[in-house]
């Protein structure tokens, strides 16, 4: 069976057949842009995208609309000048991108800073599947930015984006209630807070069976943080290893069947040693602080943290 009979079939499986009115559009066949052939469908209709790099910026345009790729993101991608693909015009999960590398993008604009690089999602709630987000930048959320949204995540890998902010893979803010499944998060990186994912206001998210490798925040919070309590990551059956320079920081649940590598928060300077650079760093940084010192995550550096680098005095595990 060919990768294109393959799409159709499981287009059919999910009931696309049955809607009388539903097209399915090609580009380039019958559109030479993701962006013609968007504002040429209707709701419930399928755009299938042939391999190779469209250099556009993909707006849903609130049409809950699929755009699907024929061969996967290894062979189609989205390159947009200030976001690859916008949903910002209250999208449902109807709403599907499915098979993209969404890659080098910078953020739009949105209250005072550039954000969400490789996908924006604003009073929108779509369902994104098998797609890689990579070499983003942006000030918060530089691979994906999540604002009043619910967005269903699947099957996705965020790679390589760094943010100047919070949120180098992703930032969750405002009221937004997103679910991440078998997703991976290798490698990304924040000048500020939360590596992989960073959470803002009122927000609580859902991570199952998640890999989170290699992620690194100046700060705190190498694969999650979470600023404040009134937000929540709900976190089940995931892997953590090498986040720098800590896993997570703030209030998240633990819902079992994660598993940890050992990090070594009291080695400040990520010399291999837990010894006086880093006792010096703990006293230079005395007092009221969010930052890498403060390393039970009270915001306060004080003997606190300074007796826990004495306890952990010498080489760091793992």
């Amino acid at each position: 069976m060919s990768m294109k009979t393959t799409i159709l079939a499981a287009l059919l499986g999910l009931g696309l057949a049955g809607l009388s009115n539903a097209a399915v559009l090609t580009v380039p066949g019958s559109y030479p842009s993701i962006s013609d052939a968007v504002l040429a469908s209707e709701p419930g209709d399928t755009i299938l995208v042939e391999p190779g790099t469209w250099e556009e910026a993909v707006n849903y345009a609130g049409k809950d609309i699929s755009i699907v790729s024929v061969e996967g993101p290894g062979k189609t991608r989205i390159i947009g000048d200030r976001t690859a693909v916008q949903f910002r015009n209250r999208e449902t999960t109807a709403a599907v991108l499915e098979g993209f590398t969404l890659t080098g993008s910078i953020g739009l604009p949105y209250l005072g800073s550039n954000v969400g690089g490789g996908i924006f999602v604003f009073e929108s709630s779509p369902t994104i599947r098998n797609c890689i987000i990579e070499n983003c930048n942006a000030d918060f959320g530089a691979g994906m930015h999540i604002a009043l949204g619910s967005p269903v995540i699947e099957d996705c890998t965020f790679q390589n984006n760094t943010s100047l902010s919070n949120g180098g893979g992703v930032r969750i803010h405002d009221n937004s209630f997103p679910s991440f499944t078998n997703c991976q998060f290798f490698t990304n990186h924040t000048n500020d807070f939360g590596g992989a994912i960073a959470y803002g206001n009122d927000s609580t998210g859902v991570h199952d069976d998640c890999i989170f490798e290699g992620n690194t925040a100046d700060i705190r919070g190498g694969a999650i943080y979470l600023g404040c309590s009134c937000s929540d990551a709900q976190v089940s059956a995931s892997d953590f290893c090498n986040s720098i320079p800590d896993h997570i920081v703030g209030a998240w649940s633990d819902n079992g069947g994660n598993k940890w590598c050992p990090v070594c928060e009291d080695d400040i300077n990520a010399d291999g040693l837990v010894g006086i650079d880093d006792l010096l760093s703990i006293i230079s940084a005395w007092g009221s602080c969010v930052c890498i010192e403060d390393i039970n995550g009270d915001t306060v550096v004080d003997v606190n943290d300074l007796l826990l680098v004495i306890q952990d005095w010498g080489t760091c595990p793992g």
